[in-house]
């Protein structure tokens, strides 16, 4: 039986709901099959998410959302939005919403996804986006099951793929005597130039949708991913590369402590053919393991089967699957 909205409240939640926040998300989190053994693994406990949850709270953008819902003053689910690269977009983060198992199918997902969109469209942001990542492709399955029922499409279904350095001896099978690199710690107009020229001719069926060929909306995306993930401690370079002194490719890297990430790349169309991506991606590699750094990780598109034969020959491997989807029908959420 479904649970009565009118019973039901649902708050933005504060640094006196952390502790409720953290036993739900312990809880709901061990009804999914392979994030219950994740938790175990890593050894999150109930209060690792309770003061990792109060820092986030307390520091939160104007764009973050961390609702939580009450039944009779009982905590039974939670959601956390997050604003997206997209321009006026938010994104719900993998996994959410949560609920208890007792009142899972019950309406409070849903509830809890409708009460953030209104709030998101309150504050200007237009559209919502969520994305869900596992090893276990059931779990992406329940999940977009769920959505899609809500108004959601898929949009992208995504790899996560990891190179342990440790483990693999890399070889420099490329020499490129014509190519030259210059690496920044800012997004230059050059490397927008040449990010947004290869994307616009790009297999990942995101680059396609948000429309990645605009160079002001390329811009606007890698501003914020760099801004992302150096505000998580990585240190970011932008690389550009040139092939007798002609702009051909742009790397976007970031690093902390033992883990490497291949943000973005990008080779524009006339340069494909010399193996330039091959070449950078392996000169990174090399840089990383002779820095002590253990393993780097990357995603790509499933679909995008030059790229994950690439990585693959470079010695990467599959670790996480996702999916991106987008709300496309109001309608069923109740916002029209």
């Amino acid at each position: 039986m479904k649970i009565d909205p009118d019973e039901m409240l649902i708050k933005n939640a504060t640094a006196d709901d952390a502790e409720n926040w953290a036993k739900i998300f312990i809880k709901g989190m061990n009804s999914f099959r392979w994030m219950a053994r994740y938790i175990k693994e890593q050894n999150i406990s109930e209060l690792d998410v309770e003061i990792s949850i109060n820092q986030d709270i307390n520091r939160k953008s104007d764009a973050e959302l961390f609702l939580i819902a009450y039944l009779s003053e009982k905590p039974i689910g939670i959601i956390r939005f997050d604003e997206y690269w997209v321009p006026r977009a938010v994104k719900i983060l993998s996994h959410f919403p949560l609920v208890l198992p007792k009142y899972q199918r019950k309406g409070v997902g849903k509830l809890l996804v409708k009460e953030g969109i209104k709030q998101a469209n309150a504050k200007g942001f237009t559209d919502c986006w969520i994305e869900c990542w596992s090893m276990d492709k059931r779990e992406i399955n329940l999940y977009q099951t769920f959505y899609e029922k809500i108004g959601f499409q898929r949009k992208s279904d995504r790899l996560e793929m990891k190179c342990s350095l440790e483990q693999i001896n890399i070889e420099k099978e490329i020499v490129l005597k014509n190519l030259r690199t210059h690496s920044s710690q800012e997004v230059t107009a050059d490397f927008v130039k040449a990010i947004s020229t290869s994307y616009g001719n790009s297999l990942d069926k995101l680059h396609t949708i948000e429309h990645l060929d605009n160079p002001k909306i390329t811009e606007h995306f890698l501003e914020k991913t760099k801004e992302t993930v150096e505000n998580v401690g990585f240190s970011v370079q932008c690389i550009i590369a040139k092939y007798e002194r002609k702009l051909c490719a742009g790397l976007m890297t970031a690093t902390m402590k033992n883990r490497g990430m291949i943000l973005e790349i990008g080779v524009m169309p006339k340069f494909r053919k010399l193996k330039v991506a091959q070449s950078m991606i392996t000169d990174y590699m090399l840089q990383m393991k002779n820095q002590g750094i253990k393993e780097i990780v990357l995603g790509v598109d499933r679909e995008n089967l030059p790229a994950i034969k690439l990585y693959e020959k470079l010695g990467f491997k599959i670790t996480w699957f996702g999916v991106l989807m987008l709300l496309e029908d109001k309608e069923k959420l109740g916002l029209l």
